[in-house]
């Protein structure tokens, strides 16, 4: 019996339902030789996408599919970031790995990462139709929210000092406003020198540590009892007490909490640490947009180019990353505008924060924001500007 065959019974037999819509994304030799095995006829129910390897999918692609197939390779970065951008965004849709070569241990690994199966190219239509048949059964029989996930945002640092976490802080505060009843989240990331709670003057029951040695208790009630509130909307999850060694972070454990949040928040901000390591990696491919804050200085700029490096070796796009320049004096003459640090870079700018040394360090060491002390705080006004590019394009929500 053939695919279209197969398909058909299945249909009429109620394995899979009638208005199943099979995507399958690869690059252009696989689908030819799955247009070959079909004999030049897609059956009802399967359509295939041509696409290289690493290319993101268009929402317009995945239409109403129930099922994706996607070509995977573990070696390429941007072709994991697409499969993680699948998952993320399409949680509700089983996710099947098409690979060349799968061994056991990056089997266990892909469905960590939460895909459903694993098929082999080139695609053999008997064994593509059998394991979507197998997905198909674990869908309906353990289904999926049809939940989208908040935008996540991660805040890094060119030097120590520049004053990232004081950006991020009053940027989740914003953002929280403008979240609904859902609100946002800060984590502090930060496990060594982190002051997230300091700033916001929070004193949780919990910290970030508690979560992340959770283990397989990792719930909703755990994530409750650990938060500390900030303002209304804003909660905080704080870095650990005691200083601990940044390798001790499981990464898999990590991605679980975050991805917790996002499930549980409107948004949800990052407070990366200064120091790069393969967890804040993680975390910063997972984010929708990555705010890299600098100052105009030679020793700021020169570390903030080192870290654009970074970014690009490991497949982060560069449309990705939002470069924000901190403490900027309104004087007549400058030595260092925005223009110079866009074509020093060779990045974009998304915008300035205004130097406020006075009221930012002032309210923080209150444990307060900027408009609290201050309702006309430019800094804010400043940070209120940055949140607006942000929530109209790479953290634009969808209610």
């Amino acid at each position: 019996m053939g695919i279209h065959e197969q398909l058909a019974q299945s249909i009429r037999e109620g394995t899979l339902k009638s208005d199943t819509d099979i995507l399958v994304i690869a690059s252009g030799p696989y689908i030819s030789a799955f247009d070959a095995a079909v004999g030049g006829r897609f059956p009802a129910g399967v359509r295939a996408h041509e696409l290289s390897l690493a290319e993101q999918v268009p929402e317009a692609i995945i239409g109403d599919a129930t099922q994706i197939v996607v070509e995977v390779d573990p070696r390429d970065a941007g072709a994991m970031r697409r499969l993680s951008a699948l998952r993320n965004d399409y949680p509700h849709i089983p996710l099947i790995a098409a690979i060349g070569d799968a061994s056991v241990s990056l089997v266990r690994t892909l469905v960590r990462q939460g895909v459903s199966d694993v098929v082999a190219l080139p695609l053999e239509p008997d064994e593509l139709m059998q394991v979507v048949l197998e997905a198909s059964v674990r869908r309906d029989t353990q289904p999926r929210p049809a939940q989208k996930l908040a935008p996540l945002v991660a805040v890094a640092r060119s030097i120590g000092g520049c004053g990232a976490t004081s950006i991020a802080t009053h940027l989740a505060a914003d953002l929280a406003e403008h979240a609904g009843d859902a609100g946002a989240v800060i984590v502090d990331l930060d496990l060594q020198f982190g002051n997230v709670g300091i700033y916001l003057g929070v004193n949780a029951r919990g910290t970030l540590n508690d979560l992340l040695e959770a283990g397989d208790r990792l719930d909703d009630d755990l994530l409750t009892s650990t938060i500390g509130e900030a303002t209304e909307g804003l909660s905080v999850i704080t870095a650990p007490e005691a200083i601990l060694p940044l390798e001790s972070v499981d990464i898999d454990q990590l991605l679980r909490v975050i991805h917790l949040l996002r499930q549980r928040f409107g948004y949800v901000v990052l407070d990366l640490p200064a120091n790069w390591t393969n967890w804040t990696l993680s975390a910063a491919l997972a984010a929708n947009s990555i705010i890299l804050v600098c100052e105009l200085s030679i020793a700021s700029l020169r570390q903030a180019r080192r870290r654009l490096e970074l970014f690009s070796s490991v497949g982060i796009e560069s449309s990705a990353v939002e470069i924000v320049v901190n403490r900027v004096e309104n004087r007549l003459f400058k030595t260092i505008d925005l223009d110079d640090v866009s074509r020093t870079l060779n990045h974009r700018v998304l915008g300035k924060v205004s130097l406020e040394a006075p009221l930012v360090s002032t309210s923080q060491d209150q444990g307060m924001l900027t408009n609290a002390v201050h309702r006309k705080s430019k800094f804010m006004a400043d940070v209120r500007k940055l949140s607006q590019l942000l929530r109209d394009s790479s953290l634009k929500r969808e209610d």
